[in-house]
């Protein structure tokens, strides 16, 4: 699992170049990002080696201003983990709505058998 502000870069760096190279103005990228997750430019240098480091990109070159990368198929089948884990995440208000007339019924269920084997007995 990455932290909120690598998936974040990571997930633009996917919908910016895909699995090919193009040159990326950093200044730029970060201006796309969300200003919540939004890091400094030390920071996004630290994000992007370690997305390096670990096969996220692939980098051709870089200098100060910019980068020529692309995304790899590792960092695609990440993001794509990622989302089919959020979609089975969520719940849907009738199956919520479902689960507790069940168990509520289930509850009744069951005191009313309690009262008849305690009548029996």
């Amino acid at each position: 699992m990455l932290d909120k502000k690598t998936e974040a870069v990571l997930k633009l760096l996917i919908n910016t170049v895909g699995e090919s190279y193009k040159v990326i103005n950093k200044n730029q990228l970060l201006a796309q990002l969300p200003a919540k997750v939004r890091p400094d430019v030390r920071g996004l240098q630290n994000i992007l080696t370690f997305l390096k480091e670990n096969e996220f990109i692939d980098v051709k070159y870089q200098d100060k201003d910019e980068i020529c990368l692309s995304a790899t198929v590792k960092a695609s089948n990440y993001n794509e983990k990622e989302n089919n884990i959020i979609e089975r995440a969520n719940i849907s208000a009738l199956q919520v709505t479902l689960l507790l007339v069940g168990v509520f019924l289930a509850a009744f269920a069951g005191s009313l058998l309690a009262v008849f084997i305690g009548r029996l007995l």
